[in-house]
């Protein structure tokens, strides 16, 4: 392969890469202000600016589109390495920090896309089996950190409450309400996250052991 060639086919590869964003981002504009189900493929094409046979040849399906967008929020490499550096952290206070800041970060790019798939969940078994899947992936990270503050928790919490507890405090719809509905500033969010979860969950001698 010629130089010429190897340079037209890595321009065709960007100018594909630019479209598949391109489609994946009008359709989230389209889910958000219409509903999925009332979105078509053929109005995430006009938003796009492409062909609906564009739309179908990238994505196949309106669900193809979700589960890119779904990878995006999984897939999101500040929000992994914030939780991998709360995996390990010895401080109970500081491992909670960071995964208030592990889910901040998750959720500030992702929450609409949860909300999308709890829609298109109810009418699609095939999207509602998928989440499923997420939502015991995200348990089971958070079943980890659980196990890891095991001995640190207050008196009254044990390991199986205190995962509820992350469980509970840590859903896309406590962002979602916070920070979209009453106008909190997302560094407000992180700091209310950690600052509860400390609260709630650890002895009275873990909260003041800080960094």
């Amino acid at each position: 392969m010629t130089v010429k060639q190897i340079a037209r086919q890595s321009l065709r590869a960007e100018r594909a890469e630019v479209t598949r964003r391109r489609i994946a981002e009008s359709a989230r504009r389209l889910f958000a202000a219409n509903g999925y189900a009332a979105t078509t493929l053929e109005s995430i094409a006009f938003e796009a600016g492409v062909a609906v046979q564009t739309v179908y040849a990238v994505y196949r399906s309106k669900a193809g589109i979700l589960r890119a967008l779904r990878e995006s929020v999984l897939h999101d490499q500040a929000a992994e390495a914030l939780f991998e550096q709360a995996i390990l952290e010895p401080q109970p206070v500081r491992k909670l920090e960071l995964l208030a800041s592990s889910i901040r970060q998750r959720w500030e790019h992702g929450h609409d896309i949860v909300g999308f798939h709890t829609e298109a969940g109810r009418a699609d078994a095939t999207v509602r089996r998928e989440v499923q899947q997420v939502v015991g992936a995200r348990r089971a990270g958070l079943a980890r950190i659980a196990a890891l503050i095991s001995g640190s928790l207050a008196r009254a919490i044990d390991r199986e409450q205190a995962m509820a507890i992350l469980d509970a405090m840590t859903l896309p719809e406590v962002y979602q309400d916070l920070v979209v509905q009453h106008g909190w500033k997302p560094d407000q969010y992180e700091a209310w996250l950690a600052a509860t979860l400390s609260s709630q969950l650890l002895a009275k001698r873990s909260s003041s052991s800080r960094r």
